[in-house]
């Protein structure tokens, strides 16, 4: 389970382009949940931008072009699913990892669901920390950042 560290952030952040750095970007409603990715992701030298929903997550998607998106499937405003879909549509290669915790079908449905109609990988909630960095390294393009492998060990 991923461990909820919390350090004060609760606005949607942006993180500064870094091209030496792969850009995630994290969409989750649950401010613990978003605060512990970015922690997880940013300790293994991802660049992490934060949305609140699918509605903020789209905007961030236009405006920082990220290497991946990581995003919840079941949210206010505007859901994972809608997200997905819109995301494929506007640009097809996108990577994107869904994720979702229990709703009132389960969660493995939700998951499913999103692989389903665009996600490239889907993760059932909770999951460990090592199993979403071995997703994100699985579908981000390790020759273009040679640090990825040397941490993969």
């Amino acid at each position: 389970m991923i461990n909820h560290l919390n350090h004060g952030l609760d606005e949607v952040g942006t993180a500064a382009p870094d091209a030496s750095c792969p850009t995630i970007l994290v969409i989750d409603d649950d401010s613990t949940v978003r605060q512990s990715l970015e922690i997880l992701l940013e300790t293994y030298g991802f660049q992490v931008s934060l949305a609140r929903n699918g509605k903020q997550g789209l905007a961030a998607f236009r405006r920082i072009d990220p290497d991946l998106v990581l995003t919840d499937i079941i949210m206010p405003v505007q859901d994972g699913i809608e997200t997905i879909l819109t995301i494929r549509r506007e640009r097809p290669d996108a990577r994107i990892l869904a994720m979702s915790g229990s709703g009132p079908v389960g969660n493995s449905d939700y998951v499913a669901i999103a692989a389903k109609l665009g996600a490239d990988a889907a993760l059932a909630k909770p999951f460990a920390g090592n199993e979403l960095i071995d997703a994100v390294r699985a579908l981000i393009a390790v020759d273009r950042w040679p640090f990825l492998e040397a941490r993969a060990a």
